[in-house]
């Protein structure tokens, strides 16, 4: 079973690509928001993996909108 940060990363990570796509949002408003997303899980769950995957997928997102 999921637990509540896995939860939390994969629906923050699923909206954003959702609002990104919809073009309802810029990816450097996005991202300001996984950024306060993963300040707040690394308080009090600094070690875990989910945190990775989020650090992931902003770092990929920069990328992509770099290499545009």
């Amino acid at each position: 079973m999921t637990d509540k940060i896995d939860a939390i990363v994969d629906k923050a990570t699923a909206h954003t690509r959702e609002l990104l796509e919809s073009l309802r949002v810029e990816w450097p408003i996005a991202r300001l928001g996984l950024e306060g997303i993963l300040d707040s899980l690394a308080l009090d769950a600094a070690g875990h993996p989910a945190l990775d995957r989020l650090r992931a997928f902003i770092a990929e997102q920069d990328r992509l909108r770099r290499d545009q």
